[in-house]
């Protein structure tokens, strides 16, 4: 997987994977994983991710899940890496996203699923975990693009129809208000406005913008 680190903020504002039926089954075992630093950061900039770090109302919300990623336990332990974390909602994380994310599993097909999830930071606020400042995601996002068929045997850039690929997002406030799957709809232009970013550059220029519109998968 991809990411984008923000030490200011000491989490990811992205992540981006490719979700295939390769990837969700295998020998990986969360039980044998354990949160930790990222060896390609400095350990400093990250959140220290010990039991108990994220206390009150959060989880250690993973951004890729460790269920995508079962097919070694290497990949597996690399999604609980402080860079695939961040301060999530405990009811979101075990209600609403848990079944976003059981939903985004059924989603794959023969073609790859591309898969981005994100962290927005639009109302600052932070606590303290083991003597380090953790900022608190506002929002958290999931945006889901693949072909309609799921069995072109295309890659996305090779593809100049629109209609022929499908895309959807979802964004929820990290909160226990958190709103329900189908009312958390958006699309990937709602969250590109909103975060900044531009996603899904292997699309065709051709086709991107009414790819990138679209609310359903």
């Amino acid at each position: 997987y991809t990411y984008c680190f923000d030490p200011s903020v000491r989490a990811s504002l992205w992540v981006a994977y490719p979700l295939h039926k390769c990837y969700t089954s295998g020998e990986g075992n969360r039980n044998n994983s354990s949160f930790g630093y990222d060896p390609k950061v400095d350990d400093e900039v990250q959140a220290a991710l010990g039991r108990g770090s994220y206390n009150g109302w959060y989880d250690r919300g993973h951004q890729l899940p460790a269920a995508d990623r079962k097919c070694s336990q290497q990949m597996m332990d690399q999604t609980f890496y402080a860079t695939n974390i961040f301060p999530q909602n405990a009811r979101l994380n075990q209600q609403n996203w848990a079944r976003v994310e059981d939903a985004t599993r059924d989603c794959i097909c023969s073609d790859t699923l591309y898969v981005v999830v994100g962290t927005l930071f639009e109302e600052p606020s932070s606590f303290v975990s083991r003597g380090r400042h953790i900022a608190r995601p506002s929002h958290c996002y999931k945006l889901l693009l693949r072909t309609r068929n799921g069995e072109t045997g295309k890659s996305i850039s090779e593809i100049t129809d629109p209609s022929e690929i499908k895309a959807i997002g979802f964004l929820f406030e990290n909160s226990s208000n958190a709103v329900s799957i189908d009312k958390a709809v958006v699309s990937i232009e709602e969250i590109e406005a909103r975060s900044g970013f531009t996603f899904y550059r292997n699309l065709n220029p051709a086709v991107a913008e009414q790819v990138k519109s679209q609310k359903k998968l």
